[in-house]
């Protein structure tokens, strides 16, 4: 009912604008007896004659001189509104609210929020750093990075590359410990794992061997595995890009690099394709684009 008496109004102003039921109802693209119509319905709802009406002019009465005051003032409005959401689509703004599991957010998505500000100084980032899976629209995320398929298959998931994972640990810890050469040794090592592997399954050829992992140190956070490691606590397994500059540098050694483990695939998780903000279709542009993901392998 509010919906229609908005409509009306809008409706009113135009006749008014137009000084006539023709001319407005060839604006409004609908038939003269609908407008002038619609018209009198309003009348009727507000109790009081809008327009006074002869065969050759309109005019306004007292009560449509102020009603119609109001009504411009809701059409400037919506005019505003419109402008609005338009410069929203044609310079991004606002806020984006992303999440990602730490390894990720401290690596990749660092890198990728620091490169999208550059580019989009207006937007607003708000950044949660979580390993738990946060519910997108429950919980009023535009973003999420990933790794693994989404489960919800009302979601958008975007693979963005795979990336290898590495056994590894400290240079000292290596140095001090017989070199591995099976992974049936590594029950002989305290081993760092994340909370949500029952086991490491690596295999070499046709040679499959599943270790199931101690639970005598978990976490749910890669970051701290690969820090306990560096100062020696043992071995853990890190996709390639939580690992590679400590590999590079020397501080952290891969180990039984005769066996294969496997990888992760990253995805970018969204909502929905349809209808979102300009800020967000930049960012999943950029995202999908960025040469980290060029070879992430």
């Amino acid at each position: 009912m509010v919906f229609k008496q908005l409509q009306d109004m809008a409706l009113f102003a135009l006749v008014v604008e137009c000084g006539s039921f023709t001319a407005a109802a060839q604006r409004a693209a609908l038939p003269k007896s609908s407008v002038s119509q619609r018209i009198s319905q309003l009348e009727q709802s507000l109790g009081l004659r809008l327009l006074n009406r002869t065969t050759r002019q309109l005019s306004l009465t007292c009560a449509g001189e102020c009603y119609v005051v109001h009504c411009r003032e809701m059409l400037q409005a919506s005019e505003k509104a419109e402008l609005a959401i338009q410069r929203l689509r044609d310079n991004p703004s606002g806020r984006l609210r992303i999440t990602a599991p730490a390894g990720i957010a401290a690596t990749l998505l660092a890198q990728l929020t620091t490169d999208f500000q550059r580019q989009y100084p207006e937007v607003s980032l708000e950044i949660l750093v979580s390993d738990s899976v946060k519910d997108l629209v429950s919980e009023g995320f535009d973003v999420a990075l990933r790794t693994g398929k989404p489960k919800d298959s009302s979601l958008i998931g975007r693979k963005l590359g795979h990336s290898v994972r590495h056994m590894v640990a400290s240079a000292e810890y290596i140095a001090q410990h017989v070199a591995l050469t099976h992974p049936k040794q590594l029950a002989a090592h305290p081993c760092i794992a994340h909370r949500a592997w029952g086991e490491w399954t690596l295999w070499q050829g046709d040679d499959v061997y599943r270790y199931q992992l101690p639970r005598m140190h978990i976490t749910d956070n890669l970051l701290y595995a690969r820090e306990c490691v560096r100062a020696g606590a043992g071995i853990t397994l890190l996709p390639y890009f939580l690992c590679a500059d400590a590999i590079a540098e020397g501080t952290l050694v891969p180990v039984l690099t005769d066996w294969n483990v496997e990888g992760n695939d990253i995805y970018l998780v969204y909502p929905s394709r349809k209808l979102n903000s300009s800020a967000l279709d930049c960012f999943i542009r950029l995202v999908v684009q960025h040469p980290l993901f060029v070879g992430l392998d």
